[in-house]
């Protein structure tokens, strides 16, 4: 298939990925922190949307609530809002129409309405809520579109890359902010239950606490969260499991079928081998540094496929 093509289904997918993971951490964690007996951590919450939505750092006395959620939302000239993020999916996703099943595309245009007509004085005062559950909603929608309305063909695999290859960036930034938000709360003081609620809150930010819970029979704690979400071979979500699709899909593109180590699947192999075989104990004294790696790891994983297929 033609390389630009296949370049815009792949943003696509990672665009689309992106506005899901956005709407979901703005909602747990600002609704999360309103659950919270302890001011300060609202304030964190906020600190740590301004994080994840690419906002520059600001000072705590200087931080407008109203303000971060608009531009994390719908400030278009913010690039990694959520309407932005969408636009560029839905600009993929137009680029490359006649690879998309009628279905397809009109979930994701109506999607855009959707988001793009949405009162800004609504989102505001009442419809936080409303927003971004209805945004989660719609890329479900999309999702599953694109799962049952597509052929699973050359095309297909590279949505899925570029699904995949989000979904696992965006899952190590999220646990790298909110463990920065755990370090923050042990500051104060506060006792363990307050570090147990942000384990819980980091799981709701990946929609994975129910099945955390069911995997290791207690509720969440640092060790079972980070297990879970990086090296866990059953969850889909997991950092392991999404990057071994990542290459099946690469070797299902290869024409040939015959994998050398020359090929890009082979060299991401050699990248993401060593997750396979990682426990808790052996990161856990330098967490922080082994995810930073990880991510770094991702992203040269996507400039791999883009060198690849797209230049």
């Amino acid at each position: 298939m033609l390389s630009r093509v296949a370049n815009h289904l792949y943003w696509m997918g990672r665009y689309l990925e992106r506005t899901d993971h956005l709407a979901r951490y703005i909602n747990v964690e600002y609704f999360g922190s309103l659950d919270s007996p302890e001011p300060r951590q609202h304030l964190i919450a906020l600190k740590s949307i301004i994080d994840m939505t690419g906002m520059p750092p600001v000072e705590d006395h200087d931080i407008n609530e109203e303000e971060v959620l608009i531009t994390a939302a719908l400030d278009d000239k913010n690039p990694v809002s959520i309407i932005s993020s969408l636009y560029a999916c839905r600009e993929n996703a137009r680029s490359a129409r006649e690879s998309l099943s009628k279905e397809l595309w009109e979930a994701i245009n109506n999607f855009y309405i959707f988001v793009s007509g949405y009162p800004v004085d609504v989102y505001k005062t009442r419809g936080l809520f409303d927003f971004t559950t209805h945004v989660m909603q719609h890329c479900a929608n999309v999702r599953g579109r694109i799962m049952f309305t597509l052929m699973h063909d050359i095309s297909w695999q590279f949505i899925q890359m570029g699904l995949l290859i989000e979904r696992s960036a965006q899952i190590v930034r999220i646990m790298i902010s909110k463990l920065n938000d755990i370090e923050e709360l042990k500051k104060l003081k506060l006792g363990q239950y307050m570090e147990a609620q942000q384990y819980n809150i980091l799981l709701d930010c990946v929609e994975a606490k129910d099945m955390c819970h069911k995997y290791y029979s207690n509720w969440p704690e640092r060790h079972a969260t980070v297990d879970f979400l990086l090296f866990n071979p059953y969850f889909p979500k997991s950092v392991v499991r999404s990057m071994l699709k990542l290459k099946l899909s690469l070797e299902k593109i290869q024409s040939n079928g015959l994998i050398t180590q020359k090929d890009i699947a082979f060299q991401v192999g050699k990248l993401i081998s060593p997750l396979e075989y990682v426990e808790f104990s052996d990161i856990e004294g330098d967490l922080e540094k082994f995810l930073e790696d990880t991510l770094s790891k991702i992203y040269l994983i996507s400039d791999l496929i883009v060198k690849k297929y797209f230049t």
